[in-house]
């Protein structure tokens, strides 16, 4: 059987608010996203419908209050004004128009109760049952989002209110959508909710504030495969994700189950479309990836000849969360067995581990074995019954202190011989329990066993997923002081306070560290050998406490500045006057493993008779180039001025002038009154000069 996930699968995504006054924020940013939540939605497919519905609580006393002055407005004493409690209310079947999705989100108003319980789980169990006024498409993916900020009600608590009716399962909406029966039937069980989403192929989304997330944590535990839980934002802004990564965490997944008879067993095997090397035992695949195929190998076995002589089963396997879809197999069963009557076995026959005899091409087991190959010894049973018993957990009813037994391997596993073999994921002598969590995909890292999901590690590791080394590893080689006094030890590694860096928070800047003395002898042995010096004991300072060498090179470019630089100094072997500076690096591992880098610098005898000659020519050089300068200045700033002199002196005009000079000449001016009486002068007399221009 090939089960490939199609592209674009439709999607039914109902949105399922409680609307009780302390929501009111979340709705009006749900109003605001509705353009943001349509764009999300065609990401992830292009046939998507939208619903909505909203819930409180019971109508009823002690659940809202009892003064009538309140009934009308349960907000009241928030002084705020709402409409009347209601348990549940469906306001908008399954639609692709957004813009009415938005409206009837905007135009909902919320409402109060007096506890921080709501009523969620009738509205879940009301949604799944009333199909039709709902508008659940028979061939989609079906997704229920709960938002909520309040704890849940379960069944039970509607006795505190005097209803004692256990919930029916059946759907009481009203045309108008309104749930009649909040007030008359308890509220369902959580083993009741579980077993309708499993009917009906619907999955929860709980988009639940931090401070209730540790309670539908619980209920999603319950409702294993069904559900995811997100946390929610205070007013719902990130509600867009949780539903993008909820929808992407159940389209991953793909289980298979079917409806066999009890004298039939099917069996599935799988590598998960490559994620495992060989084929396993299991119907269940958590890697999942649209338009890519996997395979599903398909067992029949017949276990018993029907007792109602039927000699025809049809048996159908569907995916958990997709409806209206599943593969029909038409089983036809011969039960008067003429090939047993006919041919004669193979007494004792190796195919069946010398237990059987083999005839017809399968095992007829002798007396004290069963199982396929007849592999399985019943000398420790009264019969197969009792065998198959071994792989069913035994439940003690407490009243009656009768033992019954639970499904076979707790319908998560295969039992074979009396032994329950475990689907993925799931753990236990019967399977009852989550498997330990994978880390970098080994069980408890490699560093511990698994107890019933709960990982024992090994002495030297701790952590949920024994990931974290003991906190030995937080130990500088040269300290008994956990990192250093300047931080703390989390998960194998130091924490520093703030001013101290280092894996050992053993330094407050790059430059040093007190590591750095500590591996000194060592990088100063290395450093003899590597210039062909002796350094006998060079195996003694360079191993640590437990035996292990250290790892060492010698580098050509400057290390990482991120990285702790330790200095050491040599004697130059011709000249011990000369000092050389060598720079190296430490790096510790968490399996005790030391690596030096070390900075190779070659280190000559300086010849001063040369650096003499050198600074003496460059002072003479330098010098003449100075004056040369100087001079170059000097001459251009002199044609400079000579220049400008030049310039002055051809603009300059020189005057001469006899200062005690007057002039032969008076003036003198007629009135106004009389010049029109006075002839016009026949001649002119001009101005004698005064002045004589050079």
């Amino acid at each position: 059987m090939t089960y490939k996930p199609a592209k674009n699968y439709p999607l039914d995504l109902y949105y399922l608010m409680d609307l009780t006054v302390s929501m009111r924020d979340d709705k009006d940013t749900l109003v605001t996203m509705g353009g943001s939540l349509a764009n999300a939605l065609y990401e992830l497919t292009e046939n998507y419908r939208l619903g909505f519905g909203s819930f409180a609580d019971k109508p009823k006393m002690p659940f809202i209050f009892p003064d009538e002055k309140y009934v009308d407005n349960p907000c009241a004493p928030e002084k705020e004004v709402c409409e009347p409690a209601y348990g549940f209310r469906h306001r908008l079947s399954f639609t692709e128009n957004i813009e009415r999705f938005v409206e009837k989100v905007n135009s909902s108003d919320v409402t109060g109760n007096v506890d921080n319980l709501e009523g969620g789980l009738d509205a879940l169990m009301q949604i799944l049952v009333c199909g039709d006024k709902i508008g659940w498409k028979e061939r989609a993916r079906k997704i229920i989002v709960l938002a909520s900020d309040g704890l849940m009600h379960f069944a039970g608590d509607g006795l505190l209110a005097g209803i004692v009716m256990k919930n029916d399962q059946l759907c009481h909406l009203s045309e108008e959508g309104e749930y009649l029966a909040s007030t008359k039937i308890d509220y369902p069980s959580v083993e009741e909710i579980y077993r309708t989403l499993a009917k009906q192929k619907v999955s929860i989304i709980f988009a639940v504030t931090r401070d209730v997330h540790s309670h539908y944590d619980q209920i999603h535990n319950l409702l294993y495969g069904m559900s995811s839980v997100g946390t929610l934002m205070l007013d719902s802004s990130n509600i867009l994700e949780l539903v993008r990564d909820g929808y992407q965490e159940f389209v991953k997944q793909v289980e298979f189950f079917d409806n066999a008879p009890p004298h039939i067993r099917i069996d599935y095997e799988t590598n998960c479309g490559g994620f495992y090397k060989f084929r396993k035992t299991q119907r269940r695949c958590d890697n999942v990836e649209i338009d890519k195929n996997y395979e599903f190998y398909i067992n029949i076995t017949l276990l018993d000849i029907p007792e109602d002589g039927r000699t025809k089963d049809t048996v159908r396997i569907e995916e958990s969360h997709i409806t209206d879809e599943s593969l029909t197999l038409d089983i036809e069963i011969e039960d008067d067995c003429k090939c047993l009557k006919l041919e004669e076995g193979e007494a004792g026959s190796p195919l069946c581990n010398y237990n059987g005899e083999m005839r017809c091409g399968m095992c007829l087991c002798d007396s004290g074995w069963t199982g396929r190959q007849c592999e399985c010894d019943l000398s420790d049973f009264n019969s197969y019954r009792a065998l198959e018993n071994n792989c069913r957990m035994p439940i003690v009813d407490p009243g009656t202190n009768e033992t019954t037994y639970g499904p076979t391997c707790s319908d998560r596993g295969q039992c074979i011989c009396g032994e329950c073999f475990c689907n993925a994921e799931v753990d236990g002598k019967y399977c009852e329990c989550q498997a330990c969590p994978l880390n970098k995909g080994k069980e408890c890292s490699d560093h511990g066993t698994c107890d019933c999901g709960v990982c024992k590690c090994h002495p030297s590791w701790t952590g949920d997923q024994c990931q974290c080394p003991a906190t030995s590893v937080c130990f500088a080689p040269n300290s008994d002081v956990e990192c250093s006094g300047k931080g703390k030890c989390e998960c194998g590694r130091c924490v520093c306070n703030s001013g101290s860096i280092g894996k050992f928070c053993e330094s407050e800047s790059t430059e040093g560290s007190s590591l750095c003395a500590f591996y000194e002898n060592c990088v100063l042995c290395l450093i003899h050998r590597y210039e062909e010096e002796e350094c006998q004991n060079v195996k003694e300072l360079c191993s640590s406490k437990d035996g292990h060498e250290y790892h060492y090179e010698f580098i050509q470019r400057q290390p990482d500045a991120s990285e702790i630089r330790c200095v050491v100094n040599t004697k130059h072997k011709s000249d011990p006057n000369i000092t050389c500076r060598h720079e190296f690096v430490y790096d510790n591992t968490m399996d005790g493993e030391t690596f030096l880098k070390i900075l190779h610098r070659n280190c000559q005898p300086v010849n001063t008779a040369f650096i003499s000659i050198m600074v003496i020519i460059a002072t003479i050089i330098v010098g003449l180039f100075i004056v040369l300068v100087i001079k170059c200045h000097n001459i251009v700033q002199d044609r400079r001025e000579w220049a400008k002199f030049e310039e002055e002196r051809q603009n300059t005009q020189y005057h001469e002038l006899n200062r005690i000079y007057k002039t032969p000449i008076t003036k003198f001016e007629v009135p106004e009154e009389y010049r029109q009486s006075i002839p016009e002068p026949t001649f002119e007399v001009l101005d004698s000069p005064t002045k004589s221009s050079i």
